[in-house]
C-alpha cells in the first residue's frame, strides 16, 4: 500500500506542479541574443509570445522542427516567437563562444529573436529537466502569464493546441 501511495504521489507531483505554473507570470531571466543585445524576461511584456526553449543540444532538432510549424502556422504581427538557448555552459567555454557556435547555424534574419541563457533558473521556474532531448513551448498572453505548455516535436494535435492557447490571448 504505501509503495502504492508513494507511485501515486510521484506521479502527481509534475501535474502539480505544472498546475501551479500555469497563469503564473514568466520568472525574470536576463539572456543575450544572438545580435549581442542583453535581453530579459521584461521584453516578453506588452504582446502575446510563444517561447521555444531549448534545454540541451539534443533538443535542438525538435526546436528547429517547432519553430518552421508555428511560423507557417502562427500570424506573426500578432504573436512574437522566441527561442531560447538555455545551455549549460561547460568551464571552458564562453558565452561568446555559444553565441559563435549558434550564429552558424541559425539564419541571421533569427537571430535577434534567438537568446541564450546559461542560467538554469528559467529551466528550474518552468520545471523543465536541463537535460532534456525535447523542446518546450510556452504561450504567454500580453502581461506574461504563461498559459499554455506544450513539449516534444510538434504534429497536429499540439500546434492546435498552441494555436488555441495563441487565440485565447486575442
Amino acid at each position: 500500500m504505501k509503495t502504492a501511495i508513494t507511485l501515486t504521489l510521484a506521479l502527481l507531483s509534475p501535474i502539480n506542479a505544472w498546475a501551479q505554473l500555469s497563469n503564473s507570470p514568466i520568472p525574470d531571466f536576463t539572456a543575450t541574443a544572438l545580435t549581442g543585445e542583453t535581453v530579459s524576461a521584461a521584453q516578453l511584456i506588452g504582446q502575446p509570445t510563444i517561447l521555444i526553449v531549448t534545454p540541451s543540444t539534443d533538443a535542438a532538432k525538435s526546436t528547429r522542427l517547432w519553430a518552421e510549424a508555428l511560423r507557417k502556422n502562427i500570424d506573426q504581427t500578432r504573436v512574437r516567437i522566441r527561442d531560447v538557448l538555455a545551455i549549460d555552459l561547460p568551464f571552458f567555454m564562453s558565452e561568446e563562444d555559444a553565441i559563435g557556435r549558434a550564429k552558424e547555424k541559425i539564419p541571421a534574419r533569427y537571430q535577434d529573436q534567438t537568446w541564450i541563457l546559461s542560467e538554469s533558473s528559467l529551466e528550474s521556474a518552468l520545471n523543465i529537466p536541463r537535460d532534456s532531448a525535447k523542446a518546450f513551448v510556452f504561450v504567454l498572453d500580453a502581461q506574461g502569464n504563461v498559459i499554455a505548455r506544450v513539449e516534444g516535436d510538434p504534429n497536429d494535435a499540439k500546434i492546435i493546441e498552441v494555436e488555441k492557447a495563441v487565440r485565447s490571448t486575442q
